[in-house]
């Protein structure tokens, strides 16, 4: 059996290793985008949403008269503001809209007629990960630009709720009128969890996100399975530089833990 200062030297070499893989402080909260990062691009489910179905919640709910008028002006708000609620939010107050939007509305439709069970399964893989990464005492948050009430249904269809705390589930109402990519967006949310920006890390499909993380000190790992969902909609290309940005980059979410084993290197707390 090991004596105690052996397992103290070790404990404390585990702790130098993991800050130093990190470039900084200690890591002790992992916030996780919701679209596109904890689920492919490839499921199609952004396209569903983005497609048929926020079209049919403007006719059905706003009073469009066609699903191409809809989602022109859908996808001019998003791309302006990066969160069709906020985008609709603000289309409603400049009387833009044949009826009035209220912000409850987008997360109730989408979680009663987006079809989850057909495009996102069960992720047994990556709750694995999560349920180790909950024992080393990290705080495990997700914030999405998208309805808090649908980020919740993502996180029920992939089997991931369980590991969030309620009150760690943000979605974009909770930062609003700020959202991603904003800094005011992420402060609000590192604040409500009482985290620090340098000892947090943002797993993120969109560039433009990760770039406005690295200006606040946080830290990143970019989640890039193939070009498209929304970030090829809001024209979130690569610039030179953005491979420094980032501690790793996964093609899936459950590649996490063979892209940055030090994050399980963290003392058990």
């Amino acid at each position: 059996m090991r004596g105690l200062p052996t397992l103290l030297r070790l404990a404390t070499s585990r702790a130098a290793t993991r800050t130093m893989a990190t470039g900084g402080s200690a890591v002790d909260t992992l916030i996780f985008d919701v679209d596109d990062t904890l689920y492919p691009v490839s499921s199609g489910f952004s396209k569903h949403r983005n497609g048929p179905i926020v079209a049919k919640f403007m006719c059905d709910e706003l009073g469009f008269e066609s699903e191409a008028e809809a989602l022109k002006l859908r996808d001019e708000v998003f791309r302006a503001t990066h969160s069709t609620l906020k985008g609709l939010t603000l289309a409603s107050q400049e009387g833009r809209l044949p009826k009035p939007f209220a912000e409850p509305m987008l997360g109730e439709y989408w979680a009663a007629h987006c079809d989850f069970d057909a495009y996102l399964p069960r992720n047994n893989e990556f709750r694995e990960q999560l349920g180790e990464l909950r024992e080393l005492g990290y705080k495990l948050v997700v914030f999405s630009n998208a309805p808090r009430k649908y980020a919740r249904r993502c996180l029920d269809s992939l089997g991931l709720r369980e590991f969030f705390r309620d009150d760690f589930i943000f979605g974009v109402e909770d930062v609003m009128p700020a959202c991603k990519p904003e800094a005011a967006a992420f402060r609000t949310v590192l604040d409500a969890v009482g985290a620090d920006a340098a000892s947090s890390i943002m797993f993120e499909d969109s560039l433009k996100n990760i770039r406005a993380c690295r200006a606040l000190g946080m830290r990143c790992v970019f989640v890039e399975e193939e070009v498209g969902g929304e970030a090829a909609l809001l024209g979130d290309a690569a610039k030179a530089g953005d491979a420094d940005l980032y501690e790793a980059k996964v093609r899936r979410i459950a590649d996490l833990k063979g892209a940055a084993p030090w994050l399980w290197e963290k003392v058990k707390v």
